[in-house]
């Protein structure tokens, strides 16, 4: 190879790594610094604006509440994961300023989720969250004040393109089941009732310790025992349901209630009294809606799988001899 080729070659080389220098407006950072302003443990506002609407929540007595465009709790593992995100938030590296360049990057546009995350009475950091990085470790944002678009480290990006019903809290019910006192299992031709009893020392001498034992009622026929195993899963189920997804009164259809598919009531001790209807979801197989307290602003849906753990006749109820 001659001399002039390789001296052509070295000059190519040097216009390359100058273009690419030059081409961004790329800066990196040596040290690394936090993206928000506070720590977030002085956060008690987040408003969240994307494609799907608009979204405002507070926190107050360490409790998180969606407050626009409903009130209803705020789902806390969703709060918690956002506020663990934006926490980690560094500076990376400064990308570019110019503005032809904000939609490639998703900090403009219907693509953007806007964020304003800080305390009501105090600093809030206002900031358009782009697309993640190609490896998905970073992001890139650009602060609301600013013509800058940096490549911050952590993708809180999924937070923030959540839609605004799926904020809610999905839990629906949260009993403790060491207090049940009395649950009813409402059938449209019958209605099965369970009833706890405790034993003490002034009902059988021979007792060393309180004993609690449950009977049921059937509508029809004697009060029996039942087998444990059915009215434990009764017990768990009241104890801890889920919505997987939400109808919304004004969004979405809402059927009738007015002859639900099932009912169950639940009595606690302390005057504690829970009613949750159910009704078949017509839209989609294996799901049902219920509907908590009568009131029908939210409707959950629920797998079908939850209700048939509640809906036991009496004969559910009977332990089936096993063959040896």
């Amino acid at each position: 190879m001659s001399r002039t080729t390789i001296t052509l070659i070295a000059v190519l080389a040097v216009q390359l790594i100058l273009l690419a220098l030059f081409s961004t407006d790329r800066h990196h950072v040596t040290e690394k610094e936090l993206f928000l302003s506070q720590d977030t443990s002085r956060i008690d506002f987040i408003k969240i604006k994307n494609k799907d609407g608009e979204i405002t929540m507070v926190r107050s007595g360490g409790i998180w509440r969606v407050t626009e465009p409903f009130s209803y709790p705020a789902n806390p593992s969703y709060t918690e994961t956002l506020l663990k995100k934006v926490s980690d938030l560094k500076y990376e590296s400064l990308i570019t300023r110019n503005k032809e360049k904000y939609v490639d990057y998703e900090v403009e546009g219907e693509e953007a989720a806007y964020v304003e995350i800080g305390e009501k009475d105090g600093t809030i950091d206002k900031f358009y969250c782009g697309k993640p990085s190609k490896n998905y470790t970073h992001t890139y944002i650009r602060k609301e004040d600013s013509d800058e678009v940096w490549l911050v480290t952590g993708t809180p990006r999924s937070s923030f393109t959540r839609k605004p019903k799926d904020w809610r809290n999905k839990k629906i019910l949260d009993l403790d089941k060491t207090l049940l006192e009395r649950v009813l299992l409402k059938f449209p031709d019958e209605t099965v009732e369970l009833v706890r009893n405790i034993s003490t020392f002034a009902d059988d001498s021979t007792l060393t310790a309180p004993d609690t034992a449950w009977t049921v009622i059937p509508q029809s026929g004697k009060p029996f025992a039942p087998f444990q195993k059915t009215l434990n899963r009764i017990k768990n189920t009241l104890s801890r349901m889920n919505a997987m997804d939400f109808r919304v009164k004004g969004t979405d259809e809402i059927p009738s209630f007015d002859e639900p598919d099932f009912t169950v009531e639940a009595f606690l001790e302390g005057d504690v009294h829970v009613v949750v209807d159910f009704v078949p979801d017509q839209e989609k197989d294996n799901r049902f809606l219920a509907r908590k307290d009568g009131n029908e602003e939210t409707i959950f849906v629920i797998y079908e799988s939850s209700v048939k753990n509640l809906k036991k006749r009496p004969a559910d109820f009977i332990e089936e001899e096993k063959d040896k």
